[in-house]
């Protein structure tokens, strides 16, 4: 008899390898067409075994590839994920480092004068006074110490410093203080401080050179003492000891003090006053100018200059002059 076989093999294609698929059906087919042949009941049975063989093959085909798009989609964005995490904290280590030691600091401009002096407090009580036509500049600092640049000239009253140090960097020079009152000029390739009360010490920014004392005694120290001034030019420090601050805080009261000044410091000194180039073309042959000038009127400051030192101003081009001496 073979009735029980057909029956028998129609459920055998759920036991199919799913990559036999169309030989299972050649398979069944054969083994219909071998026992029924010819029977319309055997065509119909092998037909259901064949759709019943497509449509589990089709589900297990269709779960195994949702199964790996999934994967493939999934792990990617993990990887991802953890790229950007092992990134971010790379960056952040390095901003880290970075910060710790990089020299680069983030320099901000605090005030500047124009054509007059301007008056400046700072937040823990210290007074500051610009000459016309200079910048103070503020630079970020650690712990509790204020640092400042100054391009031009000022004068300093630094209040009493409880933590941490009052820094000024100026042209080629650094202060440092602890509550003091100096003044500090820096143009003309050329950097001067004096010192009126308290204490204070210098640094060469661009080299570690020596400092002396006049007239030609070096020493290592740094320390200023009051009532004496310092230039700091070409690397090097000159301390000159009781020094009188009539010529460097006289701009204070608006004049400029002239006795037993060089001519050339005394041209640097108006042309940063009044913001103005001065050439010296044909300087006076002696100096034996006295007292002080009164700093107003721009032209007629330059006017009572010129009686004094015997010469006259030429007027090149806009705030540009040349002096000339007369024979």
């Amino acid at each position: 008899m073979m009735t029980n076989k057909p029956s028998n093999r129609k459920n055998s294609p759920q036991k199919s390898n799913p990559n036999g698929f169309f030989e299972d059906m050649l398979h069944f087919y054969r083994d219909g067409y071998q026992y029924k042949k010819g029977t319309p009941s055997a065509k119909k049975e092998v037909w259901e075994a064949i759709q019943h063989h497509i449509h589990s093959t089709e589900e297990r085909t269709q779960t195994v590839l949702a199964r790996q798009a999934f994967t493939l989609y999934k792990l990617p964005i993990a990887k991802l994920f953890r790229y950007a995490a092992v990134f971010l904290v790379g960056i952040l280590g390095w901003w880290a480092l970075y910060s710790t030691f990089s020299g680069d600091k983030s320099v901000n401009l605090l005030a500047e004068s124009s054509h007059q002096i301007k008056k400046v407090y700072l937040e823990d009580g210290s007074k500051v006074q610009l000459r016309p036509y200079s910048q103070l500049y503020s630079i970020t600092s650690t712990a509790n110490d204020q640092h400042f640049k100054l391009e031009g000239e000022a004068y300093f009253q630094v209040a009493k410093q409880n933590d941490g140090e009052f820094i000024v960097d100026a042209g080629e020079g650094q202060i440092r203080v602890l509550g003091t009152a100096f003044n500090v000029r820096s143009y003309a390739n050329e950097t001067q401080v004096f010192l009126e009360e308290g204490k204070i010490t210098l640094e060469v920014l661009s080299s570690p050179d020596s400092i002396s004392t006049l007239p030609n005694e070096y020493q290592k120290s740094g320390l200023l003492e009051p009532q004496s001034s310092a230039t700091i030019q070409k690397g090097g420090i000159i301390i000159k000891e009781n020094d009188s601050n009539t010529s460097h805080v006289d701009w204070l009261e608006s004049t400029l003090y002239v006795t037993g000044n060089p001519f050339k410091s005394l041209i640097n000194e108006l042309s940063h006053h009044y913001n103005i180039a001065v050439k010296i073309k044909q300087p006076p042959v002696e100096n034996f100018a006295n007292g002080s000038l009164v700093l107003g009127d721009l032209e007629q400051t330059l006017t009572n200059f010129s009686l004094l030192f015997n010469g006259e101003f030429v007027i090149k081009s806009n705030h540009e002059y040349e002096f000339v001496g007369i024979d």
